[in-house]
């Protein structure tokens, strides 16, 4: 970490369990998602330095991991599909995913929100995470109009893939 800029291990530890949480909503591989989380707070590092308050911290770090989310989905499309061993295997230690969410609901809310298409998946994420729906459209580059059409419909579709009433 650099030492001309004594705020960026703060800004790490700041938001590093939303980086977890937002590779865990994208990523069902705990490894994986471990990785995910890890890349987005080196990119969070190498990015902080252009950072120039042109919007909120939170914000700013949404956008670099929504970008590298994009590029690890883009990149997981393209390699060949491994059958992977069964969630029932017990490990060593709790996984950070399996710490990040706990209790029943909060899976079934993160099993459900995986299945939502991308465009909806990110937007369901980001405003779970309490971002406005300014902030949800400045971090995907989408109008605050397209926000509030997709956070309607992922919330229709949470509904009805948790079987919840309305």
């Amino acid at each position: 970490m650099s030492s001309s800029d004594p705020t960026l291990e703060k800004i790490l530890q700041q938001h590093a369990a939303l980086a977890r949480r937002l590779a865990a909503s994208h990523e069902s591989n705990p490894d994986l998602a471990r990785d995910l989380s890890q890349d987005i707070l080196v990119a969070i590092w190498r990015a902080w330095p252009a950072f120039r308050r042109q919007c909120s911290e939170r914000t700013y770090v949404a956008r670099i991991a929504h970008h590298r989310i994009v590029s690890h989905i883009a990149k997981a499309v393209r390699q060949p599909r491994l059958t992977g061993l069964s969630e029932e295997l017990a490990g060593q230690s709790p996984t950070p995913e399996e710490i990040a969410i706990h209790g029943d609901e909060s899976r079934r809310l993160l099993t459900a929100v995986r299945a939502l298409p991308i465009a909806y998946r990110e937007v369901a994420v980001l405003l779970l995470e309490g971002f406005t729906p300014a902030e949800v459209a400045d971090t995907l580059g989408i109008t605050a109009n397209a926000v509030a059409i997709r956070g309607t419909r992922a919330r229709e579709m949470l509904r009805d893939l948790l079987g919840a009433r309305p």
